[in-house]
């Protein structure tokens, strides 16, 4: 027994069953004989005593000793790979229970059973063996051997510290097939440009033969062929295509290898490729308040960054038509006298370039963080100045050295108010005078960016650039960090659906999704649908709400290309968000049918196991009926309080004295 007090508090307890005792039945007048008074005394000093222990939590240790019985784990590697062997109708859970039954292991051990479950297109033999319950007495691993992903099986059979029987499936001996046995290529790439494709061949008991390799769009049209020479009966050869990215979007591309007579398998000669192609091109509008010079010495700049496409326009009062996917307006001496900035342009990141055309009072009434406050109308020349200490986004100081060194623009004349956020990349200098206001400038503030350019006559800067360095550069550099600046945006949509770019046929594809109301705080209020099409199927969902959030589960679906459109309503306006997905077909089982039996031999001798075939499971469960019960002993500990006899003993004493005092005539 264990109590948290000094041992001088259990003879208190003791001295206070003395002290009740004593004092009901030797204080006073005595009731009863000499024998009966000292018998009542006694229970209830026991009974007091004990009850004053209790208040002491006093904790009774005892040691248990349990027998278990040993548990056997089974791991069953039901992959494809198995499935396409020889032993295909193998089944160690159906074996397994006929030598459990008649060699009566049941009496003696337990046992548990792990599959590869729904993972048959890949063999991660780790995986499996790490999921063996810790107190297991041995693992029987039935598999062929062949394991395509995770980390080395025989490490983690080691690090489990108990023996694996390995049963040995599959035929080790190479099959007369061949097989598309590695395919590297980018999921991204960009319109316009080429991605590579290299792909990896093997072939067994070939040699001599031909075949042809194609690689095929999804309308059918070959992009890439070439001929193969299989010249050894172990073959492995690895080619290289490049192949265009001709369209935007999620893009079908099938590699298909020519079956050659005598093929086993045919399945492992197809794969199918699913590439984002992604329309990296950002289109720019250049919009002039009349004909000039600059409108083209802009456009010319703006397309030497591959990644953009401009297009020139004249401000037309109410006539203009802009493209919806337009990411970026440069607004030529806009607004003007006679054009405002098109309403089209509004809520477009912005470049202003600001000339002798330009309406200042009409700018400055733009509250763009730069007003040009101007009493007089004419303009002065200026040339730039290089500011190192510009920090919104990397510019090169040589870059801006160069900058220095071209003629000198036509800026309205005017003072500059701007706001804290704007900062010069480039500021004005008027004749020999450093103006420090600010020629070339950028601001980031909300989810705009803006760029603001004091001075016409740009043509002048790119002219002089190729006069000075044979090039365009850094003229053309400018520009382009400018409208990479620009283009950039922190806004967010409304309503968010979230998926991967790419799921494998094994996959539990979830789909999430996220509506924001006006202060951005998502909720999920209003219902939300989400409608599928893809080659072989199509069906519409409701998301379930999960959190602030939605929540889809489409589960696992065939292999090909989906697109998805989801809706929900907010505020009375139905918003819309449409994407898609592509599902892979895995068949790293189909490109090697090959037993490892090497493998499985050295996973049982680094464990002190052993390998068995199938026709062995006899042996094997005399083997394994070796295993005796484990004997576990646990210490335990009890609160006397808690025990129910100690309260049915407290009863008992005190049941016993109220008996005897009636039996002998006071009660």
């Amino acid at each position: 027994m264990i109590i948290d007090y000094p041992w001088y508090f259990v003879l208190l307890c003791l001295l206070a069953g003395v002290a009740y005792a004593a004092g009901l039945y030797y204080v006073g007048k005595r009731h009863f004989s000499k024998k009966v008074n000292a018998l009542l005394a006694a229970l209830r000093f026991v009974a007091v005593s004990a009850i004053a222990l209790l208040l002491l939590a006093p904790v009774a240790k005892r040691t248990v000793h349990e027998r278990q019985k040993p548990l056997l784990v089974l791991v069953d590697d039901c992959s494809e790979s198995v499935r396409m062997s020889a032993d295909s109708s193998f089944s160690l859970l159906d074996l397994w229970y006929k030598v459990w039954e008649k060699d009566d292991l049941k009496e003696n051990c337990r046992m548990s059973y792990i599959g590869n479950g729904s993972n048959v297109g890949q063999t991660d033999l780790s995986a499996m063996m790490l999921e063996v319950p810790p107190d297991a007495a041995a693992i029987v691993l039935a598999s062929d051997g062949i394991h395509n992903r995770g980390p080395q099986p025989t490490t983690t059979a080691e690090r489990l510290g108990v023996p694996v029987y390995t049963v040995a499936l599959g035929d080790t001996t190479p099959r007369c097939d061949a097989a598309l046995s590695n395919i590297r290529y980018n999921r991204i790439a960009y319109l316009g440009n080429a991605f590579p494709v290299e792909i990896t061949i093997g072939a067994h008991r070939l040699k001599g033969r031909t075949a042809q390799l194609t690689v095929a769009d999804g309308r059918g049209k070959k992009v890439a062929q070439q001929q193969v020479a299989y010249g050894d009966d172990d073959f492995s050869s690895t080619m290289t295509f490049s192949i265009p990215a001709e369209a935007k979007g999620l893009q079908k591309y099938v590699v298909s290898l020519s079956l050659v007579e005598g093929e086993v398998e045919p399945t492992n000669n197809v794969q199918t490729l699913y590439v984002d192609v992604i329309d990296g091109r950002r289109k720019v509008v250049i919009v002039g308040n009349a004909p000039h010079p600059d409108l083209a010495a802009l456009k010319h700049a703006v397309e030497s960054n591959p990644n953009y496409e401009a297009e020139v326009m004249l401000a037309e009062n109410g006539k203009m038509k802009v493209e919806s996917d337009v990411s970026l307006a440069i607004l030529h001496n806009l607004p003007s006298a006679t054009h405002q900035i098109p309403k089209e342009l509004e809520n477009l990141p912005q470049v202003f370039v600001i000339g002798t055309q330009t309406d200042l009072p009409r700018f400055n009434a733009l509250h763009t963080g730069l007003e040009i406050v101007s009493k007089v109308k004419k303009s002065s020349e200026v040339t730039a100045v290089y500011n190192d200490r510009f920090s919104l986004f990397n510019y090169d100081a040589s870059d801006g050295e160069a900058l220095e060194q071209l003629p000198p623009l036509d800026a309205p004349f005017g003072e500059a108010k701007a706001s804290a956020s704007l900062q010069s990349l480039l500021t004005a200098r008027l004749g020999s005078i450093d103006t420090r206001q600010p020629l070339v400038a950028a601001q980031a503030q909300g989810y705009q960016h803006k760029v603001f350019v004091w001075g016409e006559g740009l043509w002048k800067w790119r002219l002089t650039d190729y006069l000075n360095n044979s090039s365009h550069e850094h003229f053309d550099r400018l520009v382009s960090q400018i409208i990479n600046f620009t283009a950039i945006t922190d806004q967010r949509e409304r309503f968010i659906v979230e998926t991967e770019r790419h799921y494998s046929d094994y996959d539990n594809i979830m789909v999430s999704a996220q509506l924001y109301n006006d202060a951005y705080e998502p909720f999920n209020t209003p219902n939300a649908t989400f409608s599928l099409k893809g080659d072989s199927v199509k069906g519409a969902f409701n998301f379930t709400r999960s959190g602030d959030n939605y929540s889809l589960t489409l589960g696992r679906l065939p292999e090909g290309l989906y697109r998805y459109t989801a809706q929900t309503q907010y505020n009375g306006e139905t918003l819309t968000t449409e994407g898609s997905f592509a599902v892979e077909a895995l068949h790293l089982e189909q490109a090697n049918l090959t037993a490892d039996h090497a493998l499985l031999r050295s996973i049982s001798a680094i464990t002190g196991g052993k390998m068995y075939y199938p026709d062995q499971l006899s042996e094997l469960s005399d083997e394994l009926s070796a295993f005796k019960p484990i004997i576990y002993t646990h210490t335990r500990y009890s609160e006397l309080l808690n025990l129910p006899w100690v309260l049915v003993l407290i009863i008992l004493l005190l049941g016993a004295e109220w008996v005897l005092r009636k039996y002998h005539g006071e009660i």
